[in-house]
């Protein structure tokens, strides 16, 4: 009798803890809190890697080409800031990438990101603007689209993938800078480093 009685209560034992896993659940959220899931401190993290388009100098003269060539080059970048919906973030971020094979470049930028659909997989849209520092320093831009996707188990951290194209316009040889000088416009030449990427993501 006693086996019976321990094999009733061993057996009952998960209907039980299921019923009080029921009664103790979260009531459903309210339509503004399912927008408002991922409000809150949020940061990014990526490496990338792409094509690069620029004029810069000695470089181009050393591929035979003074006005324009091409490399290959690897970007790492970091951004921080608040989530202010599911869809809206507005950070501040900083990075380093190869815009030249002799040079290497530190963007910061403020980043605005924007989850187009309030879902755990989104496409992604994201424009990133600043000032970059180095051998050749001048505004930065860029602009990218991609996915992301939330994890199952924490939907506030998640993966994501993109392409980017990022432009950098040299300082010192901007346009603004012959017209200062009383150049004809047919001396007037911009430096420019420009970037195509493929990129991948972590967001926490």
């Amino acid at each position: 009798m006693k086996k019976l009685i321990v094999l009733l209560i061993a057996a009952l034992l998960p209907v039980v803890a299921a019923d009080a896993d029921t009664g103790s659940s979260s009531p459903p959220l309210t339509q503004k809190e399912q927008r408002r899931t991922l409000r809150g401190y949020k940061g990014f993290v990526e490496l990338g890697m792409g094509a690069t388009f620029h004029n810069y100098g000695i470089v181009a003269e050393q591929k035979g080409n003074p006005r324009f060539t091409t490399a290959y080059g690897i970007e790492m970048m970091t951004s921080h800031g608040f989530q202010f919906n599911n869809r809206l973030y507005l950070g501040v971020g900083v990075g380093i990438n190869e815009c030249t094979e002799t040079n290497i470049m530190v963007p910061m930028f403020a980043d605005l990101r924007i989850n187009i659909l309030n879902k755990r997989i989104s496409p992604i849209l994201y424009f990133r603007g600043g000032y970059a520092v180095g051998e050749y320093y001048g505004g930065y831009a860029g602009l990218g689209v991609g996915f992301r996707i939330g994890l199952k188990r924490d939907t506030k951290n998640a993966i994501y993938i993109s392409t980017e194209f990022t432009g950098l316009i040299d300082a010192e040889n901007s346009i603004l800078t012959p017209i200062l000088h009383n150049k004809p416009i047919g001396e007037r030449e911009t430096l420019s480093c420009k970037r195509w990427l493929f990129k991948i993501g972590y967001e926490f």
